[in-house]
């Protein structure tokens, strides 16, 4: 029997509201800017059912958020309700329907006997399909899921520096803040700026807020991110205080002799702390919007660094939408494929089959909704209505790519995993997608490389990296076709070259399958470092070290309108945990093989599916310490260490020393 009541809800819906709220965060000035896709909300109406027995009496009380009512067969509707029910001993059915239009429908039941949570409640949208009912840690019953909010904390600006007709504030530092303002009696304009010559842009800046006092207070209605704001007001007023949404303090850690590694691992696991809210967002600034293709790589960066599944379950959920499935996940075809091997990346980092089993049905409608995009090679073509992403980068997406092929062969591959998850026949999508990379090789493969396009029944002739590195990455490249892809393209320094951090990611583990970690380190330092010499205190949304002065700030046609602190930036924490230190996850444990030749003296520790890891290597010792967890240790060949695989077992410390 359940102990605690918890508040409960209709699967997905808790996520489909607090998206909605979240995503209509974004503003540019005072313009609001909602998201480029369908964005789906909750159920108005739903029916909580429950049968269970009683034997004694006892008082059950309900709260509801919304207009509710509450229905127990053998007495009928409960009417003069006074917060709760008194049932004597016996067998009942009870049902509570809940009405709120503006927010999440959810109720909270507390007897002695019968407690909200858990199995005890199904739920319908008034479909007569019944689900169990949702819940997650809301277990007082004076706050519900709709007062869900981040916890802030205040912070203090580092400096004050007073110029022309206001005030600039640098807090040294990017944060993701609400501002308030005492005794002020004026109109008060902020000009925020992520960079000091964007916030001393007041025309050209990002983002503004123009307050006018109340009583003496002002306060921003929603957070902003900065590290500077300007402030300009006629008249004095108390100095500000920063609201911060503070970041969660990561699990993870990394020490070592390298400076400047170690402050680009910190500046990485900064960035993306401060891009995990409520759902995994790309970035602070600019869109503060969940974007698949972001969630894919970033949550692998989570799962090193905090091992926050309830953020990336939310981020999912939210994703997936409600039917009908007519349109890709952010109208991105690219970002659909992703979700799914957002799942399989999900089931190898825990072992979560409950999940898997929830988004196996949404996952197989996604796959349905892919092929019905498809010509009759099998091939994804542009469609008006999608978007084919690929990368930042110049290229003509409006025909039929070689990269796209390569994804979906993955996303197959990946879709019949999930149902082996799940006990269901998936090779019927295994043979799929053997077809397809068989088709998109005869199409596409042509000298040594993969051609990026074909339209109008020609190949375009253009040569890029992306489905070359995916064909390596995903597996599907003979080490035939692996040796000439390096020579032709990911070795060959005329072909375009990558300059968002997105596609970084990509190309650097595609370096490690080819076991080229001195090149991965170099890389890691020359362009992430390149970020921290042009001043970055979080990591960008592209960067080119040819662009010098304010032009490093421009995208999008706007002088500010680079993000500045991107989640997809943060992949040094992945990247170093995953290749270099050498830690992957092997069904409930993990597998670590360390790459001690490229790596300085170190200390590490990241979370696991079951507990925390800990490292550490001198240059002579290797420690090892499992704490709720287990695995297997491995050194290369020619490490002076002990060779084989080496049990690495829960509590115990693990000390080697080279021969």
């Amino acid at each position: 029997m359940r102990t605690r009541a918890t508040w409960i809800w209709y699967p997905g819906d808790f996520e489909a509201a607090l998206f909605n709220k979240c995503m209509a965060r974004r503003y540019e000035r005072d313009v609001l800017i909602t998201p480029f896709w369908r964005m789906d909300s909750h159920f108005v109406t739903v029916k909580f059912y429950a049968k269970f027995n009683l034997p004694e009496r006892d008082r059950i009380g309900v709260k509801a958020d919304g207009s509710f009512n509450i229905f127990v067969d053998k007495i009928g509707y409960i009417r003069d309700f006074k917060g709760y029910v008194d049932l004597d001993p016996g067998e009942y059915e009870i049902q509570i329907l809940v009405n709120n239009v503006a927010a999440l429908p959810c109720v909270y039941v507390d007897g002695k006997y019968l407690k909200s949570g858990g199995d005890t409640f199904t739920v319908t949208c008034q479909d007569n399909v019944f689900y169990p009912a949702a819940c997650w840690n809301f277990d007082s019953p004076e706050q519900s899921p709709n007062s869900y909010r981040l916890a802030t904390r205040e912070t203090p600006y580092l400096t004050k520096e007073i110029l022309l007709d206001g005030i600039l504030y640098d807090f040294g530092r990017e944060i993701t803040a609400g501002l308030r303002f005492e005794r002020a009696f004026s109109p008060i304009a902020c000009y925020y700026g992520e960079s000091r010559e964007e916030a001393l842009d007041k025309e050209n800046c990002e983002q503004t807020d123009f307050l006018s006092p109340l009583k003496g207070t002002a306060e921003t209605e929603f957070t902003k991110a900065f590290r500077y704001v300007y402030v300009v007001s006629r008249t004095p007023y108390e100095e500000l205080t920063a609201l911060e949404e503070a970041p969660d303090e990561p699990l993870c850690s990394f020490d070592c002799e390298d400076e400047r590694l170690k402050r680009i691992f910190d500046t990485a696991l900064y960035t993306f702390g401060l891009c995990k809210k409520e759902f995994i967002l790309d970035g602070v600034k600019r869109d503060r919007w969940a974007w698949c293709g972001d969630v894919y790589q970033s949550a692998l960066v989570n799962y090193y660094s905090y091992h926050d599944t309830e953020v990336v379950k939310r981020s999912l959920r939210a994703l997936k939408g409600k039917e009908p499935v007519d349109a890709h996940i952010n109208h991105i075809t690219d970002y659909t494929m992703y979700w799914i091997l957002s799942l399989c990346d999900y089931y190898r980092y825990t072992g979560d089959g409950e999940f898997i089993e929830e988004m196996l049905p949404w996952a197989e409608k996604y796959m349905s909704f892919l092929k019905g995009r498809t010509n009759e090679d099998g091939f994804l073509y542009y469609h008006p209505d999608d978007c084919m992403f690929i990368d930042c980068a110049p290229m003509d997406n409006r025909v039929i790519t070689s990269f796209e092929q390569i994804l979906y062969s993955a996303a197959l591959k990946g879709y019949s995993e999930l149902c082996e998850v799940c006990g269901k026949d998936g090779t019927a999508y295994l043979v799929q997608s053997e077809r397809l990379w068989k088709k998109t090789v005869e199409t596409f493969w042509r000298d040594g490389k993969f051609l990026h396009g074909k339209i109008d029944g020609r190949l375009t002739g253009e040569v890029t990296k992306y489905a070359n590195m995916f064909a390596v990455l995903y597996g599907f490249a003979d080490e035939k076709m692996r040796e000439e892809i390096w020579k032709n393209v990911l070795g060959n320094p005329k072909i375009q070259q990558i300059t968002t951090p997105y596609m970084k990611f990509y190309e650097l583990k595609t370096m490690a399958e080819y076991g080229r970690f001195d090149e991965i380190m170099d890389e890691i330092r020359n362009y992430w470092g390149g970020m921290l010499d042009s001043g970055a205190t979080t990591f960008w949304e592209t960067f080119d070290p040819t662009e010098k002065g304010p032009e490093k700030y421009a995208m999008y046609g706007r002088k500010y309108g680079k993000s500045l602190c991107h989640a997809w930036g943060a992949s040094p924490v992945y990247l170093i945990a995953a290749y270099i230190i050498g830690i992957q996850p092997e069904k409930n444990s993990f597998k670590c093989r360390p790459k001690l030749g490229v790596l300085p003296p170190f200390r590490f520790a990241c979370p696991t599916a079951g507990g925390l890891l800990t490292l550490g290597y001198d240059g002579k010792k290797f420690s090892a310490f499992a704490e709720g967890c287990h695995g297997t240790l491995e050194f290369e060949e020619d490490s002076g260490f002990p060779k084989g695989s080496i049990e690495i077992e829960n509590g115990r410390k693990y000390i080697f020393e080279k021969e």
